[in-house]
C-alpha cells in the first residue's frame, strides 16, 4: 500500500513540475524498472504505468532511459484493458517525444504487436492503435516508416466491413487518406494485395456514404484532398459514383470554407492556422500538448488552400472524359448540389 501511495504521489509531483520533471528521474528510473519487470499481476503495474505516462508527457526531450523502457511496452499489451490502454498511450506519446529514435529502434516491434492485437479488440483500444499508426505516418518521412503493410491491411479490411463505430471509421479513413497523399503507389500496391476486384468500389461506398461520421472540419478537408488526388487514377470509379462524389465535394467544401465580406470564398482552416501563428501556449500546458500542436501546424491540411485545390482537381476530373460524356455525368447531379458547386465555378 505504501508503494502505491508513493508512486501516485510522485506522479502528481511530475505533473506539477511539468518540464522540470527530469529532476525526478534519479528516483523514478529504478521505480519504473522494478515495477514493470515484476509479475504483471502485481498491484504496482497499473500505477507504475500511470507514472510512466505522466513522465513521458511532461518530458522536454527523449532520454536513453525512456527509449530503453519502451522495450517493455509490447510485452505488456497482452494484459488487462486498463494496462492495454495505458501502454498504447505511452507508445503514442513516446513516438511524439522522439519519433526518429523510437520508430527506428522499436517501430517494427510496435507495428507487429499492434497487428496481433487489432483483429480481437474493439472500441477505444482500436482507436488508440489507429492513433499510433497515424502518429508514425505523420511524424517521420515515408522512407523511415517501419513495415506498415500488416496493420494497414487490417485497417482496410476493418473499414470494408462498414464499422458503425464512428470514431474508428473516422480514424481508419484518416489513415488511408494520409497514405494516399504521401505514397499513392504504395496504396495501390496494398489494395492489389487483397486480390479482390470489388475492393475499390467497396471502399468508395464506405468513403462516400459514411462521411457524416466525421466530427471535425480537419477530417472533411483531409478526406477531400485524398479523394480528389485519388480519383484521376480511377476513372471507372468516377463514372460509377460521380453523383455521390459531387455531393461529397459540395458538403466538404461547405464544411471547410466560408465567404468573406467581399463574397470571396476562403479556407477556414488556413485562416485559423494563420491566427494560430500568433498564439502563445498557456503556461501549464504539458510538453506532450505542445508537441501535438507543433505536429498539427505542420500537417498537410494546414498547407493546402482547399478552394484552389478543388478547382484544380476538378479540372483534372473533366480531362478524364470527352465533353459529351462529362456533360452527361454532370446532368445527373442533384440540382441543389449542382447550384452550390456552381458558386465555386466548378460545375
Amino acid at each position: 500500500m505504501l508503494q502505491l501511495q508513493l508512486i501516485n504521489t510522485v506522479r502528481k509531483l511530475a505533473k506539477y513540475l511539468g518540464s522540470e520533471s527530469p529532476r525526478l528521474y534519479k528516483f523514478t528510473d529504478p521505480v519504473l524498472v522494478y515495477s514493470l519487470t515484476q509479475d504483471p499481476e502485481q498491484v504496482l503495474l497499473e500505477d507504475a504505468l500511470g507514472l510512466w505516462l505522466q513522465l513521458v508527457e511532461t518530458a522536454p526531450k527523449l532520454t536513453p532511459h525512456f527509449a530503453e523502457l519502451l522495450k517493455c511496452a509490447p510485452g505488456l499489451l497482452q494484459y488487462g484493458s486498463e494496462t492495454l490502454k495505458s501502454c498504447l498511450l505511452i507508445i503514442e506519446s513516446s513516438i511524439l517525444l522522439g519519433p526518429a529514435t523510437i520508430i527506428s529502434n522499436y517501430g517494427d516491434g510496435i507495428i507487429s504487436a499492434c497487428s496481433t492485437l487489432y483483429p480481437d479488440i474493439v472500441g477505444e483500444a482500436k482507436v488508440l492503435i489507429d492513433n499510433i499508426v497515424l502518429t508514425i505516418i505523420k511524424t517521420v518521412p515515408r522512407s523511415s516508416w517501419p513495415d506498415m503493410t500488416p496493420i494497414l491491411k487490417l485497417i482496410i479490411s476493418d473499414l470494408n466491413e462498414f464499422s458503425d463505430y464512428s470514431k474508428i471509421l473516422t480514424m481508419s479513413l484518416s489513415i488511408i487518406c494520409y497514405v494516399i497523399i504521401i505514397d499513392m503507389p504504395y496504396f495501390h500496391q496494398l489494395m492489389s494485395s487483397f486480390n479482390n476486384p470489388k475492393l475499390y468500389s467497396n471502399l468508395f461506398e464506405v468513403w462516400l456514404h459514411k462521411i457524416d461520421s466525421f466530427y471535425r472540419i480537419e477530417h472533411f478537408k483531409l478526406s477531400l484532398i485524398a479523394l480528389l488526388m485519388f480519383l484521376p487514377y480511377q476513372p471507372e470509379m468516377v463514372r460509377a459514383f460521380f453523383k455521390d462524389i459531387m455531393a461529397v465535394v459540395e458538403k466538404s467544401v461547405t464544411k471547410c470554407t466560408d465567404v468573406d465580406s467581399d463574397c470571396r470564398r476562403y479556407d477556414c482552416l488556413l485562416k485559423k492556422s494563420d491566427e494560430d501563428e500568433n498564439d502563445v501556449l498557456l503556461e501549464g500546458e504539458s510538453e506532450d500538448y505542445k508537441r501535438r500542436q507543433i505536429l498539427r501546424k505542420a500537417d498537410v491540411i494546414s498547407k493546402i488552400d482547399i478552394v484552389t485545390f478543388v478547382k484544380s482537381k476538378f479540372g483534372e476530373l473533366q480531362g478524364l472524359f470527352n465533353q459529351e460524356e462529362f456533360a452527361k455525368l454532370t446532368a445527373g447531379i442533384d440540382e441543389d448540389v449542382y447550384h452550390k458547386l456552381s458558386t465555386l465555378d466548378l460545375a
